[in-house]
C-alpha cells in the first residue's frame, strides 16, 4: 500500500469514528412513560428559539444571530445541524408583508 493510500484509509477510519461518536451523542427520541432527557429538552429549546427568531427576522440569519447573541457561523451550523428550513410562504403572508411595507412607507 502506498503512502497516499494509507493516508486515505486513515482519514476514512477517522471519519467513521467521528460519525459513530456523533450518533452516540444524538438526542434520544422520547420514550412514552419516561421523562425526557435534559439533552433532548435543550435541543428542543434551541430549535424553538432559533426557528422563532428566524421567522421574526424573515430568515435574515445575520439579524437572528445577533438577536440570539451567537456568531453568524454558529447560526449557520445550527440551521444545518437541526435541518431547519424556511416554511413556505402563503398568500396571506405575502399580503401581510405588502400591507406592512405600505404602512411604514
Amino acid at each position: 500500500m502506498s503512502e497516499a493510500e494509507s493516508k486515505v484509509v486513515k482519514i476514512d477510519s477517522q471519519q467513521a469514528k467521528v460519525k459513530a461518536s456523533r450518533s452516540a451523542l444524538a438526542p434520544a427520541e422520547r420514550v412514552p412513560g419516561q421523562p425526557p432527557s435534559l439533552r433532548s429538552l435543550r435541543v428542543e429549546a434551541e430549535i424553538y428559539a432559533i426557528s422563532k427568531t428566524l421567522e421574526y427576522t424573515n430568515w435574515n440569519r445575520r439579524k437572528a444571530a445577533q438577536l440570539l447573541s451567537i456568531s453568524y457561523r454558529g447560526i449557520l451550523y445550527k440551521i444545518r445541524q437541526h435541518g431547519l428550513t424556511p416554511r413556505p410562504r402563503t398568500q396571506a403572508d405575502a399580503v401581510g408583508e405588502i400591507l406592512k411595507a405600505d404602512s411604514q412607507g
